[in-house]
């Protein structure tokens, strides 16, 4: 490796609070090119973009611009990162959430490896910024550069105002300390400003400090400059203002590949860029690897776990690059067992069901319904062994939980299933659900909520226990009738065996 000259780059964080044009801000993907070119940005973090399956050609082919972005929803989240043409640059490759949380660039500017994270952290969203933390520990190399909004402050005496003496630190902060320490990660407007006031963000009266960039202790030195910057033209185009570091970078010639991208051949890496929304991500597969135990000694797929455990990094990127080009080509990996139970012989297969599993386990609030306790109840339990399930009751199952969300949202997850859940061989509209498979238990909670439901429209009381995975009524009486009666329409409308005792 050989080094050379310094150089300054800069880079803009900005919530534009959507990029499509609105009745208070017409023209907005303009506005914000103009806006950047203005602040002389050579690179751009934009968080809430707005981008959904339906609108993403706004961010294709932007002049003057390389653009690599998520796709969610035309409502709310989404992030992207913007590199200007003049700049130095190689693309490696990048991660995505499936949320449209994050995004992840490992590439090269002015010869130096770099990984950019631009980061919009959702008050909703609980554990993305774990999962985060876990896939940059093992994958982040060069200059690690991170930034975006937080929605959250480091601490509201010095970055909120007025102050609340009342105000509390957020969830969000004990998730992003976390983060930031795990990462050793130092905020670049405390390092460089510690006793200066500046916000990022005004709503009515109150402002905030919520817009961050973030580098680890040791490349401090690099940080030149940060700025806040009140951009009084634009009225109404956000209610965030742009915030402005400036870095060294060191040109050099380093032609190594990060170790994320070590183990992708050039032939596997997709042609065209895919714009589905709900992809399977680096991160998911990583922390699905990490936490395999089970299986430490069973030879699968020709590689035993151990290989999957020791190799975590490199396969995050080769199986999130197979994984999605299955999905997005209709084509099907081998089947080497005859029953359909792909996930007993196929480690690839089980990593995918588990990624799954968790992402339908997020979509369900693990707290449960609290109900008034009568003197009896009655559980309701399923019944033991492999089971069925009608593939319509399980698409309007996970339809009810965010009845908000899209089909186009949801559509990734339902694909998935459809792919995974073998077919029953006589019954076509019939899923086959097997004990210990990872999805069996995601699917047999989603079914708890439509029980509890059913409950309901009968004027009882339920409530559901995810890990016990029961569903208790709460009424003084109920007939031996009355229960047959019930478990016959939950087998006919369901396909799944219960009992009531």
């Amino acid at each position: 490796m050989t080094s050379g000259p310094e150089s300054r780059i800069r880079f803009v964080s900005w919530n534009t609070n959507g990029i499509k044009d609105t009745t208070q801000s017409e023209e907005k993907i303009s506005k914000l090119l103009d806006s950047l070119n203005n602040l002389q940005a050579d690179v751009a973090f934009i968080q809430e973009t707005h981008i959904g399956p339906d609108c993403y050609k706004i961010l294709e082919d932007v002049p003057g611009w390389n653009v690599y972005f998520t796709v969610y929803s035309s409502r709310s989240k989404g992030v992207a990162i913007l590199i200007k043409n003049t700049v130095p640059f190689e693309y490696i490759c990048h991660d995505e959430d499936c949320n449209g949380s994050y995004i992840v660039l490992f590439c090269r500017l002015f010869g130096e490896l770099h990984t950019l994270v631009n980061i919009y952290y959702h008050k909703a969203d609980e554990f993305f910024l774990a999962r985060l933390k876990d896939y940059l520990v093992e994958t982040a190399e060069g200059v690690l550069v991170v930034g975006g909004d937080f929605n959250t402050v480091l601490h509201p005496s010095f970055d909120r105002k007025p102050l609340n003496f009342q105000a509390r630190h957020s969830r969000n902060r004990a998730s992003l300390e976390y983060f930031t320490v795990s990462l050793n990660l130092r905020d670049t407007w405390s390092y460089l400003r510690p006793t200066d006031e500046d916000y990022t963000r005004r709503q009515n009266d109150s402002l905030s400090r919520i817009d961050m960039f973030f580098l680890p202790e040791h490349r401090m030195e690099r940080v030149r400059k940060i700025t806040v910057h009140n951009i009084a033209e634009l009225q109404g185009f956000s209610d965030h203002h742009p915030l402005v570091l400036e870095l060294t970078v060191r040109q050099n010639a380093n032609e190594i590949l990060p170790k994320v991208a070590s183990g992708v051949r050039l032939w596997c890496k997709p042609s065209t860029p895919d714009r589905r929304p709900g992809k399977i991500s680096g991160a998911e597969i990583l922390s699905v690897i990490k936490s395999l135990t089970e299986l430490e000694d069973l030879p699968l797929d020709g590689k035993d776990v151990k290989y999957y455990k020791n190799n975590s990094c490199e396969l995050s990127e080769s199986l999130k690059i197979e994984y999605n080009s299955v999905m997005q080509n209709k084509e099907k990996l081998e089947q080497p067992n005859p029953s359909g139970y792909r996930h007993i012989f196929n480690l690839q297969y089980s990593i995918l069901s588990q990624i799954l599993a968790r992402r339908l386990s997020a979509l369900i609030s693990m707290k449960g319904t609290v109900a008034i306790n009568h003197d009896k109840f009655f559980y309701v339990k399923f019944q033991t062994g492999p089971q069925k399930i009608k593939w319509h009751f399980l698409l309007n199952s996970i339809r009810k939980l965010h009845p908000k969300l899209s089909d186009s949202v949801l559509l990734p997850e339902l694909r998935f299933l459809d792919y995974l859940l073998p077919k029953d061989q006589i019954f076509c509209e019939f899923r086959l659900l097997e004990p210990g498979y990872p999805l069996t238990n995601a699917i047999f909670c989603l079914a708890l909520n439509e029980l509890e439901e059913l409950v309901l429209e009968n004027n009882f009381r339920g409530t559901v226990c995810y890990q016990r995975q029961v569903l208790r009524i709460h009424t003084p009486n109920i007939t031996s009738d009355s229960r047959d009666a019930f478990v016959s329409h939950v087998n006919k409308i369901s396909g799944l065996k219960i009992t009531i005792t």
